[in-house]
């Protein structure tokens, strides 16, 4: 067994990592044009830039004589993609030649698609707003923020993001009408008020058609005393908060005692609630539970051919942890260490944190291509299967793949 920490993180999880730093791990590969020797090698063939570079997957960023950022892009193969954008490739010719304003290129080798899709994401918010705010844009996911002193609940998505003191939110859902889905299941089940501006008027709301139907006992009219309504909000909180599949188990058990006890009434209350869950959208709303401690692991294929590269994903962002070349039992134990501190530093949900979390849920949600060995892999920390995966995660990222190997559609999502 063997496990090497990523060099930002050579000492525990003890110190919090900066968030502009966390791309450090990244060897990167930096040509002055203006230093190196084009002409004819030994052999009489004439020399081109690409020949430089490796051909590998990775990053590719060109830089200009003012060190503006000119182009970054994730690729397949660094020496063919530079080839192409310099004009070498003659079979790619249609693309504009970006040699002559091209000072400086930065390459980035990387061992995954997730992890280019990574670096790609950091350096555009450094050094390309346009493209970072196109990115955030592709990547925005949706939440529900339940308000325990309103007792009401609203769709936010990660684009734009602004919590209450006391609000709770749950999450991540794979769009905004699929957390929609989940708040009107919630009123439906719970008989929550769906006229918030008439609740806060209690107990001088005005009632509406769903306490004509008796949906609602009508805490906006004082017919319910708000307290009750607060205690069946909270009940609506805590079944969001544990998942769809909790929501599920305890409908089932509720309609067995229910049964058991010939309390038929409840038992078909209960049933009607068990329908209404399992009408929602499973695979946009999977993942979606309490967001408070939200943390991920993730393992990927490393640049360093044969060997895995673990990521931890909590309060701190995306950060990688450890390489390792075996299915090592020590990489549970550091993941359970990291676990164990993002419990201790809730998530503030500010505007990097949110758009890093919006990157990591896209790859969360993608759906593996059938025909392809899976070799990143993720796995939300919230549930516990993670532990029986990790070996199979770690031995599959490691397994060397031939060149030019696309596993950008090979994330496996669990959780």
């Amino acid at each position: 067994m063997d496990i090497s920490a990523s060099k930002p993180l050579s000492q525990a999880c003890g110190s919090r990592i900066s968030k502009a730093e966390v791309i450090r791990f990244a060897d990167c590969i930096s040509i002055e044009l203006s230093n190196i020797d084009l002409h004819h090698d030994q052999q009489g063939t004439p020399r081109s830039v690409s020949c430089f570079l490796p051909s590998a997957r990775g990053v590719v960023e060109l830089i200009a004589h003012d060190g503006s950022t000119i182009l970054l892009a994730a690729a397949g193969n660094i020496r063919s993609f530079v080839a192409q954008r310099f004009g070498e490739d003659q079979e790619h010719g249609t693309k504009a030649n970006l040699a002559p304003i091209t000072a400086k290129i930065i390459a980035y080798p990387t061992g995954s698609g997730f992890e280019s899709d990574f670096i790609v994401l950091e350096r555009s918010r450094i050094a390309l707003a346009e493209q970072y705010a196109k990115l955030n844009e592709q990547n925005r996911r949706a939440m529900l923020v339940l308000d325990p002193s309103s007792g009401t609940w609203r769709v936010a998505e990660t684009l734009i993001f602004d919590l209450g003191v006391d609000e709770r939110v749950v999450g991540p859902i794979l769009t905004s009408k699929a957390a929609r889905s989940l708040g009107e299941a919630l009123d439906d089940v719970f008989e929550l008020c769906r006229y918030p501006k008439e609740l806060a008027s209690a107990p001088n709301g005005c009632p509406c058609a769903y306490k004509e139907m008796g949906r609602c006992p009508g805490a906006c009219d004082g017919s319910e005393p708000m307290d009750a309504y607060r205690q069946r909000f909270t009940h609506a909180i805590e079944a969001a908060s544990n998942g769809l599949a909790k929501w599920s188990e305890q409908l089932n058990a509720e309609i067995e005692q229910a049964s058991a006890a010939t309390e038929f009434e409840w038992a078909q209350r209960s049933k009607r609630a068990l329908d209404t869950v399992g009408r929602l959208p499973g695979d946009a709303l999977g993942h979606c539970r309490a967001m408070e401690h939200f943390a991920a692991v993730c393992v990927t294929p490393s640049v360093r051919k044969g060997w895995a590269m673990v990521w931890f994903f909590g309060a701190s962002g995306l950060i990688p942890l450890a390489s390792t070349n075996d299915n090592a039992e020590g990489v549970e134990a550091m993941v359970d260490r990291w676990f164990a501190c993002a419990h201790s530093e809730p998530i503030d949900f500010d505007r990097v944190w949110l758009d890093r979390f919006a990157f990591l849920t896209r790859h969360l949600f993608t759906k593996p291509a059938r025909a392809r060995r899976r070799r990143v892999t993720i796995m939300d920390l919230r549930d516990s299967c993670w532990r029986r995966m990790i070996k199979q995660a770690i031995s599959a990222a490691s397994t060397p793949v031939e060149l030019g190997h696309d596993d950008e559609e090979q994330t496996h999502i669990r959780g």
